[in-house]
């Protein structure tokens, strides 16, 4: 357990720098939604091309960890709704949206820098799968119910916005040329390769300190039942059903297995606090968010000493 913390200690470090700058007003805030969207438009989109166009040794796609990963994070969404709605009490657009965060990870601000350390050249290509389920399916997904929860009979004017921002969402479409470059074999030559493996290099570090900075904005508030229902919904329903879809699914990669359940067992995305917004539960979104993040320092390294037995 030790050796984990050492390992991640870097990692904290990121993080807590981060938080620090912002609080202390080191760094104005405004300049982390800077920062946030040079990570999300220019260096992930270079991860993504980098895992999927670019692979190194034999990794790749696979569709058997796809279709697991995918099924424990749906079955993630539903049991989060179910308990929400039924035994919380709670409206069914509000229900749909905090499910939301129970389902969906921080794949690549928190889940790819941890992962690529313990598993090398397989966080890059789990990363890949995990950005295109969150963004086909599990963000989409609830937003879409939530909408028609909130306007009954409104379905096909709730669909087309969040089709529209799939299919617009430039890491879906970097995913796309991703996939095309690797299938068509087209040589972008080496300088080209290089400069994209660069950009992709400054994805970790930068998102790391967008964490610590988008917490440090972040207020505790009295919504503390449904944050730690979130909470307990990513840190343990969430790496649970992903496991169990994983060991279920036949041909998944084993060398895969470990990484899929390291991804799922991260903290939610540190965007949820904005989708929830467009719905009136910010913050809720945003005590779960701050809670989660939190709590996930500690939970990672347990599930980490769990698989890797350090």
């Amino acid at each position: 357990m030790l050796d984990i913390f050492l390992t991640t200690l870097p990692i904290y470090l990121m993080i807590a720098i981060g938080f620090l700058a912002v609080r202390t007003r080191y760094l104005p805030a405004a300049h982390i939604a800077a920062l946030s969207q040079f990570t999300l438009k220019i260096a992930l989109i270079a991860l993504i091309v980098t895992a999927i166009a670019f692979p190194r040794g034999d990794s790749g796609l696979d569709a058997s960890f796809f279709a697991a990963y995918m099924a424990g994070s749906v079955a993630t969404l539903l049991i989060g709704f179910a308990a929400l709605r039924l035994l919380m009490r709670k409206a069914a657009p509000e229900s749909w949206i905090l499910a939301m965060g129970m389902s969906n990870s921080n794949s690549g601000f928190l889940g790819f820098p941890i992962a690529s350390l313990f598993f090398g050249e397989h966080a890059a290509t789990v990363f890949a799968m995990t950005m295109i389920i969150e963004n086909a399916v599990t963000l989409p997904v609830p937003t879409i119910a939530a909408g028609v929860a909130g306007h009954r009979g409104a379905f096909l004017s709730q669909i087309r916005p969040v089709l529209t921002r799939i299919v617009t969402n430039p890491l879906v479409i970097a995913v796309v040329v991703a996939l095309a470059i690797r299938v068509t074999g087209l040589d972008l030559g080496e300088p080209v390769e290089r400069g994209v493996r660069l950009l992709a290099g400054a994805a970790s570090p930068v998102a790391l300190f967008v964490i610590g900075g988008t917490v440090a904005t972040m207020s505790l508030n009295g919504h503390w039942r449904r944050s730690l229902a979130v909470a307990a919904g990513k840190l343990v329903l969430h790496p649970l059903m992903v496991a169990l879809a994983l060991m279920l699914v036949p041909g998944v990669p084993p060398a895969l297995i470990p990484v899929g359940i390291l991804f799922a067992a991260m903290p939610m995305l540190t965007v949820f606090p904005i989708f929830a917004g467009l719905y009136g539960f910010g913050a809720v979104a945003s005590g779960a968010t701050m809670v989660t993040t939190v709590l996930g320092l500690l939970s990672v390294s347990f599930v980490l000493h769990q698989l890797t037995g350090l």
